[in-house]
């Protein structure tokens, strides 16, 4: 899945149809106060937007550009979740990042109806999910790789024991080697694997390196290339079901204050806290109700993940019947205790108090309400940081769009003295006065808009593969 990056962010926004007529789309990342392009949507593409170009390049391509900060922690949840759905088509299912996914399809194909089949239910899955794919399904996990990454067709499925006939005309970058090696083939006018094959296979250790033969070797069958099945982690769950339906809402907390005490049991296990907790409300005849409770510091305190709870299930309409009850720890973190201070400058438990708070606060205004000041690289010191929602603290931060402002000092003496006119002409221009005036985003201490200056400043696009047994079978998501 080449796009999936994109894909995602763009399924974040705004779910729409792959064909939809949309602006082109494009992921960045911050490098010192520049923003430069990571990923592109497939209309980004076209447009010639690649990787490396600065946003303001691109910018000038295609004015109507959207663009959005590059998190490839969602990627990577995403890539799991997308392994988990995919476990309807084999038992064993590999995840590779960033876009991948593998799967041994061996002996699957007559509950299918064919490997064709299996190929198109999977790429139709993923589309409905709004993802570029592109599967295949060959002998050996390398040609599957590398016909669905550099292949040209949505589907393709090689028949037993013709993978060279259908990997020879792919380049070599197709066999996942380095880049070095790829332009010194290119160099040598060795474009295609083809070309590679005609080679003396004996000489291209001494010239490429063992990894050239290793993937070549893998790709054609003649060395073995196993599959690491995904093994996700056990989910720290309590449930119970009714007899029949209840719309008592001191039942359903006595409940879920029932089921948080087995959840903490099995976290205190582990010796590790909650981070984050979900309560599944089932009813009978209408879609589950989720609560999500995000701490802002992990905690083994049931009493205060239960308040939480409580209040969030107060606002949950049980007029349709509750039937069943789910509470799940979606995020745990390692435990670290608080350590005392040898010479206590403040009130033991502090943190934890602070802590409560901000979650009682979080609970009621919402999560990307209550937010911290994070550091960020920038030349302006006084914008060198960005505000994140605070029960993301401790782990992965997520970023907002927009930067934080800079409050003006409310003291006048902070306020820096203005310079004396000097009328001395320099080669960048005549400065007629130098003052420090507030300004509305840069705060104190920039130039009077007076002074002229004559300086200048300068693999779904998800891939999917599937292969034989070996036919393992390979999505690149």
């Amino acid at each position: 899945m080449p796009y999936l990056p994109s894909d995602r962010a763009r399924r974040d926004a705004a779910p729409r149809p792959l064909d939809s007529d949309e602006p082109p789309l494009v992921l960045t990342r911050r490098s010192g106060s520049s923003l430069f392009i990571e990923h592109g949507c497939p209309r980004a593409g076209a447009l010639g937007l690649r990787g490396g170009m600065t946003l303001g390049q691109a910018q000038a391509i295609a004015p109507g550009l959207r663009a959005a900060a590059h998190e490839p922690h969602r990627d990577r949840a995403l890539l799991l979740q997308l392994a988990g759905w995919a476990l309807r088509f084999s038992p064993i299912v590999e995840p590779v990042e960033p876009d991948t996914l593998v799967l041994d399809v061996s002996g699957c194909a007559r509950l299918f109806a064919g490997e064709p089949n299996i190929a198109r239910q999977a790429v139709e899955g993923l589309r409905r999910q709004g993802l570029h794919v592109r599967a295949a399904i060959a002998d050996t996990v390398g040609a599957a790789h590398a016909l669905a990454g550099a292949g040209s067709e949505r589907i393709v499925v090689v028949p037993p024991g013709q993978t060279c006939v259908y990997i020879a005309s792919l380049p070599p970058a197709a066999l996942r080697i380095d880049a070095r090696v790829v332009e010194r083939l290119e160099a040598l006018g060795v474009r295609k694997i083809a070309d590679l094959l005609m080679l003396p296979r004996s000489s291209l250790p001494s010239r490429f390196g063992p990894e050239l033969v290793r993937r070549l070797q893998q790709a054609l069958g003649e060395a073995h290339e196993s599959i690491t099945r995904n093994e996700p982690e056990e989910l720290l769950q309590a449930r119970f079901g009714f007899d029949g339906v209840v719309r008592d809402l001191r039942v359903v907390q006595s409940v879920v204050e029932r089921l948080l005490k087995t959840v903490v049991e099995q976290v205190l296990r582990r010796d590790e806290a909650l981070r984050r907790m979900d309560c599944t409300i089932y009813y009978e005849d209408v879609p589950p109700a989720v609560l999500s409770i995000g701490l802002s510091r992990a905690s083994r305190s049931g009493g205060h993940v239960y308040e939480l709870l409580a209040r969030r299930i107060e606002s949950v309409d049980l007029a349709p019947g509750v039937c069943g009850i789910v509470l799940a720890a979606r995020e745990t973190s390692r435990w670290n205790a608080s350590q005392g201070e040898l010479f206590e400058s403040r009130a033991a438990g502090d943190d934890e108090a602070l802590g409560c708070l901000i979650d009682r606060v979080a609970n009621r205004l919402g999560h990307a309400a209550v937010v911290r000041p994070r550091l960020e690289d920038d030349h302006q010191p006084e914008m060198a940081y960005r505000y994140v929602p605070v029960a993301e603290a401790g782990s992965v931060a997520w970023d907002v769009d927009s930067r934080c402002g800079f409050v003006a000092p409310a003291s006048e003496e902070t306020k820096p003295a203005p310079l004396e006119e000097t009328g001395r002409a320099t080669q960048s221009g005549s400065v007629s006065a130098r003052e420090s005036v507030p300004h509305p985003q840069r705060g104190w201490g920039t130039l009077h808009p007076s002074i002229h200056h004559g300086a200048r400043r300068a693999e779904l696009s998800t891939q999917t593969a599937a292969a034989r047994r070996s036919r393992p079978a390979r999505l690149p998501a």
